[in-house]
């Protein structure tokens, strides 16, 4: 079963729930992302202890939001080009876009416990799942030193985190190489420490 929340901030929805969020990252959004996963347990078609949670670029974010602020959801983590510290996020990327990071977040000195507060990277003490992050080399939205941060952390505490880097990529994967071996990556990943049940199935 697969569920992709339209959390607050999303389009489609008119204008005030696109700016829901706004000055409140990983705040209410994040509450979607678990409503959604309280949905999954509601309905009663999977074990509710095998339950992952993944996503690319603000998803990849929503995923470290959530592995760190509600470590006891998730049975692994896979946070695809992912920021994690909006502090080193502004200071490091691209000028355009730290000028959209500023509008939606406010001002980094000014609002610093916010900052802080919405910055997984100062929770990852509290990490539970299993990670396999994967980043973009030429990453000018998520520099790759955002994913790095996270296994630099988890290892200092010898918690399980893998970490690919694609030196030819940006924000996303654009080679098909890298598409499919990113996708059997995380396949492979998720069967080890995700396995599914035994059901006379196989997961290709």
């Amino acid at each position: 079963m697969v569920i992709a929340p339209n959390y607050r901030g999303s389009t489609g929805y008119g204008k005030e729930f696109q700016q829901a969020n706004l000055f409140d990252m990983g705040g209410g959004d994040l509450q979607d992302v678990l409503a959604a996963a309280d949905f999954i347990k509601q309905t009663g078609f999977l074990d509710p202890k095998k339950i992952v949670l993944m996503g690319a670029s603000y998803g990849g974010y929503l995923t470290m939001m959530g592995v760190t602020k509600a470590p006891e959801v998730w049975a692994a983590g896979v946070p695809i080009v992912p920021f994690v510290n909006w502090l080193t996020e502004i200071q490091n990327e691209d000028p355009v876009l730290q000028q959209s990071d500023l509008a939606t977040m406010g001002n980094p000195q000014k609002n610093k416990a916010l900052f802080e507060d919405r910055s997984p990277i100062f929770f990852v003490d509290q990490i539970k799942a299993p990670l396999l992050l994967l980043a973009g080399g030429n990453d000018p939205r998520c520099p790759q030193e955002e994913a790095q941060q996270v296994v630099d952390a988890v290892k200092k505490r010898a918690g399980t985190v893998e970490l690919k880097i694609y030196e030819n990529e940006g924000h996303g994967f654009a080679r098909v190489e890298n598409q499919i071996d990113a996708y059997q990556r995380v396949s492979g990943f998720l069967k080890a420490h995700v396995p599914p049940a035994d059901c006379n199935c196989s997961l290709n």
